[in-house]
């Protein structure tokens, strides 16, 4: 099974496994269809199971304008992974903002400020297409977003997705599933495969970096000593 395929592939394949090689009980506008529904589902999975780094998009710029509470996130934005906001110039002056609760949204309501030791008492959330940030920040203070884009839709027959590990195969017998349970046809098997392919996502998709165990994060470091500010906006 190849890692990347095109969508004229991932179609082949699909009608392979349901034994539709020349039915056109399933059109293949309908097929695409199932495929890119079961992509969105691997892609998915693929998220929950491993903390959202395999689909990690280039960090999002903002400038604030001293004026805005609120500014609008990428158009392909589908998961937040971390919001920075730069001390300096220095590509390396970065420290983390946290959240805030909704019922929170007047507590930083005191003037914006930063220092160079990282503390700040910027908070943000998110508002449906945009990321709100209390106090309003001040101008030309800038804010790097790291997110999860949205996955694209494979619309081409030369569109290509990766697989990772060989993980189409998920998409390929969840179509399968899906062009069988049209026709009425018995699925037992093919759902059988499909647990058992989640089952070996959730068994090797965490453990992507083979090298060191993950760690609980440390949001409170040097607290009260150099560096200030721990890295996680707190004062």
């Amino acid at each position: 099974m190849a890692t990347t395929m095109s969508l004229l592939e991932l179609r082949t394949a699909v009608r392979q496994r349901a034994d539709m090689v020349n039915s056109t009980f399933v059109s293949d506008s309908e097929l695409n269809s199932y495929i890119n529904q079961s992509l969105f589902e691997l892609y998915d999975l693929l998220i929950q199971k491993y903390g959202n780094d395999y689909f990690v998009a280039n960090p999002y710029n903002i400038t604030t304008n001293g004026i805005s509470d609120s500014y609008t996130l990428p158009s392909n934005f589908y998961k937040l992974l971390g919001v920075d906001l730069a001390l300096s110039n220095s590509n390396d002056s970065f420290v983390s903002i946290k959240p805030f609760n909704f019922a929170e949204r007047n507590r930083y309501a005191a003037p914006n400020f930063q220092s160079f030791y990282g503390i700040t008492n910027l908070r943000y959330r998110l508002r449906g297409n945009k990321i709100w940030f209390t106090p309003i920040a001040e101008a030309n203070q800038s804010i790097r977003i790291w997110y999860i884009p949205r996955m694209e839709t494979l619309s081409l027959d030369t569109d290509t997705t990766d697989g990772v590990s060989g993980w189409t195969e998920y998409a390929i017998i969840d179509a399968a599933i899906k062009c069988m349970q049209k026709e009425e046809s018995d699925v037992s098997v093919l759902v059988g495969q499909k647990l058992a392919i989640i089952q070996r996502i959730e068994a090797s998709a965490e453990n992507r970096d083979a090298a060191l165990p993950k760690t609980v994060a440390d949001v409170s470091y040097s607290q009260y000593e150099w560096p200030y500010g721990s890295g996680s906006g707190s004062y």
